[in-house]
């Protein structure tokens, strides 16, 4: 009895750990949270033409409000160190994908899900303000990131984003090159090890 109650507390500590993942996609959510609006205006009766054209409205908006330059970097906290980021969508939203499900949920019929390029440029993790705001040396993310959106009454809702770097470059003489091995506390490195601490955590809920 006690070792099911291990378990079944252990599942819920991860269960709530990968939801957090899920939503915030980077450390908090939408990571430097763009300014832009998470909502988008469509009726009701609409077809579904005219609730892909909205959610494109609203994915394009995202896009706009994200895309930064290294000038204008975020200076952002992961508890206890500290980093500056800023991204870019280098095709914009021309080649995004859009995949929309219908379902018998009165207060969410429809939930979307856009998956777009994207290219995320972060320092190494520093456990000192100072010397993250000092550091210039920016590693390149480039991957996709899944936007999910859900439709409430008569509005489209962005329910939560997730990036997935494919690989990890760092700027060697002015051209990028693949990271070398011994760069380490890294954004993409932080999340690679809270993915693996959660297979291992559900590996020993499931016993697998």
């Amino acid at each position: 009895m006690t070792n099911c109650k291990s378990r079944a507390g252990l599942f819920i500590v991860a269960l709530a750990f990968a939801v957090a993942c899920t939503s915030c996609g980077r450390f908090g959510k939408d990571g430097g949270a763009p300014p832009a609006s998470s909502e988008a205006m469509v009726s009701e009766a609409a077809s579904p033409a005219d609730r892909e054209a909205s959610l494109k409205k609203l994915v394009e908006d995202y896009v706009a409000a994200a895309s930064r330059s290294e000038g204008s970097s975020q200076i952002l906290r992961k508890k206890p160190y500290w980093f500056k980021e800023y991204s870019v969508y280098p095709g914009g939203t021309q080649g995004m994908e859009i995949e929309m499900q219908e379902s018998d949920s009165r207060t969410s019929p429809v939930s979307a899900k856009v998956t777009l390029g994207k290219q995320r440029f972060a320092t190494k993790l520093h456990r000192k303000r100072d010397e993250a705001v000092a550091d210039a040396n920016f590693l390149r993310d480039t991957g996709t990131e899944t936007l999910s959106f859900k439709m409430r009454g008569d509005r489209w809702w962005r329910d939560g984003s997730l990036f997935v770097a494919e690989k990890t470059e760092e700027n060697v003489n002015g051209e990028w090159v693949p990271a070398q091995e011994e760069v380490e506390r890294t954004v993409a490195a932080e999340e690679e090890k809270e993915g693996n601490w959660f297979n291992r955590a559900w590996s020993t809920i499931s016993g697998r």
